[in-house]
C-alpha cells in the first residue's frame, strides 16, 4: 500500500482534505484508508474518520524518522512557510514532497490533490 502524508499546522483542514482525497481514490477504484501518526509509528493500517494525518512539526522535528515508510508528503498552504525545513528532512529520508496548490486546497479539490500525490509517488 502506498502512503501519502498530508500535513498542516494543527490538523483540522488537512483532515478534511485527506477525507476528500480518500473519497476520490475510492471513486477511481483504488483502495484507500485514512491513517494517522500513531498508525504510521506502529505500522498499523486501520481506517479512521475523525483525525488528522499529522502536523508539519512531525516532519520538521525529525520524528518521522521513527515511523514506517511514507511514499510522499504534501504540505498544506497554511504551513507553506515551513516547506523548506520539511523538504530538507524528507530529502534525507528520500521521501518526495511538494506544496499543495492553495486554490485546490481552498476549494477542497480532493481529485486534484490525489493526482498531485500520485504523480509525486511515481516520479
Amino acid at each position: 500500500m502506498k502512503k501519502l502524508l498530508i500535513v498542516c499546522a494543527g490538523g483540522a483542514t488537512s483532515s478534511m482534505m485527506a477525507q476528500r482525497v480518500v473519497q476520490e481514490a475510492e471513486k477511481e477504484g483504488m483502495k484507500a484508508k485514512l491513517l494517522f501518526p500513531e498508525d504510521l509509528k506502529y505500522d498499523r493500517v486501520k481506517a479512521h474518520d475523525d483525525k488528522d494525518l499529522g502536523p508539519i512539526d512531525m516532519i520538521t522535528t525529525l520524528r518521522l524518522q521513527g515511523f514506517s515508510r511514507v511514499d510522499a508528503v504534501l504540505v498544506s498552504p497554511q504551513v507553506k512557510y515551513l516547506f523548506k525545513n520539511a523538504e530538507k528532512v524528507l530529502q534525507q529520508l528520500e521521501i518526495p514532497c511538494d506544496n499543495i496548490d492553495s486554490l485546490s486546497f481552498g476549494r477542497m479539490r480532493g481529485d486534484l490533490i490525489l493526482k498531485q500525490g500520485l504523480a509525486l509517488m511515481n516520479d
